[in-house]
């Protein structure tokens, strides 16, 4: 199956901020996989079907008319994988949290194409570039906005 994958240091934009650690990463991609609203923009609504201890069912909507399910599934605390229900052009997305070579938090963020997705890319080259755009394009909003929620991301002594 084709991949694409991205990886960005999860730090702010002003070179004093300070790299948030993987537990508050993690935070922040749990509030995503509820909401991913914030994050995203073009989903403009989520709802939480089914919880359990190792995930969630979810269904998004996008530009207020297309939905999906994805099946959420959580990993160690360092890796969320988003199964694509619906899509029949998507396996799965990725989101892995890691580290650089200074020690710093990395978010990664991994698309897995179907294999009807792998052949419409092999017929078409602009849907691998819309997908590598559209997701490329999503990275920097998402590690913004886990920033942005560091101080209500982070545990109160």
């Amino acid at each position: 199956m084709p991949v694409l994958s991205w990886t960005l240091p999860v730090v702010g934009k002003d070179r004093g901020d300070k790299p948030l650690d993987p537990e508050e990463v993690w935070q922040g991609l749990l509030r995503k996989s509820e909401n991913p609203v914030p994050f995203i923009a073009g989903i403009t609504a989520c709802r939480v079907l089914e919880r359990h201890d190792e995930g969630l069912l979810r269904e998004i909507t996008v530009a207020d008319r297309a939905k999906a399910r994805e099946r959420v599934t959580f990993h160690d605390r360092r890796l969320m994988v988003f199964h694509q229900l619906d899509d029949p052009y998507l396996a799965e997305l990725r989101n892995e949290i890691g580290q650089d070579e200074q020690g710093v938090t990395t978010l990664t963020i991994t698309v897995v194409l179907s294999a009807a997705g792998k052949e419409k890319g092999e017929r078409d080259s602009s849907f691998l570039e819309s997908t590598a755009g559209y997701f490329g394009g999503i990275m920097q909003p998402i590690v913004d906005t886990i920033v942005r929620m560091r101080e209500e991301l982070t545990p109160k002594a």
